[in-house]
């Protein structure tokens, strides 16, 4: 059998982030305040997953969508230096997606995001070959490349499992509060998921059930063969609940 084409590809968000140096948390009302400079960074749970796999020597792709801007400039030279391959669907009348991330000193952050050009993110943009090409498929940044949300997304990873791809889910928090309908369009993709990413939040709210480890059984029940919890800056107490 011949080697695939990639160890993993990622299919999602496309996102800068804007980063300031920590403030000290505020109190209520209007506040100014001043950084000596603003780092801007690659972000999105598609991209970030895509870097990272590639640092530690995965042969990696990426399929998002980006703007005719700087930022998408960017992101570009991020992927170049990184070694991931790309495809990129060009939005001519979206942005690339950003995200003001307000970092304070405690450790919490308040994050605030455009998406722009992930909108416009279909499932015609992911190459056939790149799905059955490569030996991991991970649909990331759920909410910001919205075009994918609930069918697209389940046939996806269903074409991936046809192929004999291992797949994987990463969601992120829902900017909308978790309405039912949204909660549905992620449960109808567990059946084609091998491993579901989340903090507590997302697989609390998804499952709608208050304690982790119950949640996460929950899930395992709606078809998803492994519940990953992480726990962001707790790594050391990070956990994996599975049957």
């Amino acid at each position: 059998m011949p080697r695939p084409r990639f160890d993993a590809v990622a299919v999602g968000d496309a996102i800068l982030d804007i980063v300031n140096p920590p403030l000290h948390p505020g109190g209520s009302g209007d506040r100014q305040s001043r950084v000596e400079r603003f780092t801007y960074l690659p972000g999105g749970n598609a991209t970030n997953f895509a870097l990272a796999f590639a640092a530690r020597g995965g042969r990696t792709g990426l399929v998002a969508s980006l703007g005719k801007d700087w930022a998408g400039d960017v992101l570009r030279t991020a992927y170049r230096a990184g070694a991931v391959e790309t495809r990129l669907r060009l939005s001519r009348a979206n942005g690339t997606g950003t995200t003001m991330a307000v970092t304070f000193s405690d450790g919490t952050r308040h994050l605030i995001t455009a998406p722009g050009a992930n909108a416009d993110l279909r499932l015609s943009d992911v190459p056939g070959p790149w799905i059955s090409g490569t030996r991991h498929l991970h649909r990331a940044g759920y909410w910001w490349a919205s075009g994918l949300i609930g069918a697209p997304t389940v046939r996806l990873l269903a074409r991936a499992r046809e192929a004999g791809v291992t797949t994987s889910l990463d969601i992120s928090t829902d900017p909308e509060g978790w309405p039912d309908r949204r909660r549905r369009a992620v449960l109808s993709a567990l059946p084609h998921c091998d491993l579901f990413f989340g903090n507590e939040e997302e697989v609390t709210r998804l499952a709608g059930q208050p304690s982790v480890r119950e949640a996460a059984r929950r899930l395992l029940r709606r078809g998803v063969r492994e519940v990953v919890v992480h726990q962001g800056r707790h790594l050391a107490e990070d956990r994996k609940v599975s049957d």
